[in-house]
């Protein structure tokens, strides 16, 4: 290597430091940019009920959890829930459908906010609802995401850094309140547990529903012999929503019948499906019969011993002479 070289190779060297240090920077900064929305639920409980015509303000809140300031903006969207029927899917303006819309009824202040590290925002929700707004429940996510410098920082991160509330409201006046189950997965057959099992609540309410299924198992002389409570669940308007779980136990035999039920609403409505299960240890009652036809034909052959030995030991008895 020429001594000429070294100088270009060395400011070859520096350069590509500088590029990547100036990369490293952003992408750390992006790493690191952490935003928090509370609560995450606002009215999931049927406390934002309100009448046509009806205002209410509410508050939430973003906290900058970044090592960095970041500027937000907040904005209100609706949303429907996706096919696992609880993850939320924020819609545009023009696939809103009015039946469910909340977004346009909801006005923010401040609607940007500048935040240092670890500091808290808080966003005032005006919500106001029209005069001729149809009863049942509305639904919309205050989201809040990063703008400016902030944003063009974490856009190549492959985080997403929009967090938000999602407002349950619930418009006063009569509704319709129908549940059903679905999709009962009960096996009919099993050798031995424990034994898993889902099934699908499916909400034709006006309005979401909350509702924590309970199964009750009966044997086959009618007694109860478990009663398994499911997590309780949101389910949204004209969705199905799946829930799942296990009974443990691990050995049985007969008929085991199945009963679920779910309560839901204010009006006491209470959805019911039925399974029924024979559980019968097939492998464990052919060896159990194998076993025992060993040990059976075990014992007839000792007994067969024994009566031999006996005879053999017996004198002979000579034969009377007449």
């Amino acid at each position: 290597m020429t001594k000429t070289n070294c100088p270009k190779i060395f400011s070859y060297g520096l350069a590509t430091l500088i590029f990547l240090f100036g990369l490293w920077t952003p992408l750390q900064a992006a790493e690191f940019m952490t935003l928090t929305a509370t609560p995450v639920r606002l009215g999931d409980d049927f406390t934002l009920k309100l009448a046509p015509g009806e205002k209410k303000q509410v508050q939430i809140k973003v906290r900058n959890g970044s090592a960095q300031e970041v500027v937000l903006e907040s904005q209100a969207v609706d949303f429907i829930v996706g096919q696992d029927g609880g993850t939320p899917v924020l819609l545009e303006e023009s696939q809103a459908d009015p039946r469910w819309s909340l977004a346009s009824w909801l006005t923010l202040a401040p609607a940007e906010h500048r935040l240092k590290s670890e500091a808290v925002g808080v966003v005032n929700v005006l919500i106001e609802v029209p005069a001729d707004a149809l009863p049942g429940g509305h639904y919309a996510m205050v989201y809040h995401r990063p703008i400016g410098a902030a944003a063009s920082d974490v856009s190549g991160s492959g985080v997403s850094q929009r967090v938000g509330t999602l407002l349950y409201v619930v418009v006063d006046g009569p509704v319709t309140e129908a549940a059903y189950i679905n999709d009962f997965t009960w096996p009919k057959f099993a050798e031995n547990g424990p034994i898993a099992f889902s099934l699908k609540v499916d909400n034709q309410s006006d309005l979401h529903i909350n509702t924590k299924p309970v199964v009750k198992i009966y044997n086959m002389f009618g007694r109860q012999v478990a009663n398994l409570e499911l997590v309780s669940q949101n389910v949204f308007p004209k969705t199905m929503r799946e829930f799942a779980g296990t009974w443990e136990r691990v050995w049985g035999f007969g008929y085991y019948k199945a009963v679920v039920e779910a309560a839901y609403g204010s009006q006491g409505g209470v959805a019911m499906a039925t399974a029924g299960l024979w559980m019968i240890p097939v492998k464990l009652i052919l060896f159990v019969l194998i076993v025992a036809l060993l040990i059976t034909i075990l014992v007839i052959l000792l007994r067969k011993r024994q009566n031999k030995i006996v005879h053999d030991q017996e004198p002979e008895v000579p034969p009377q002479q007449n």
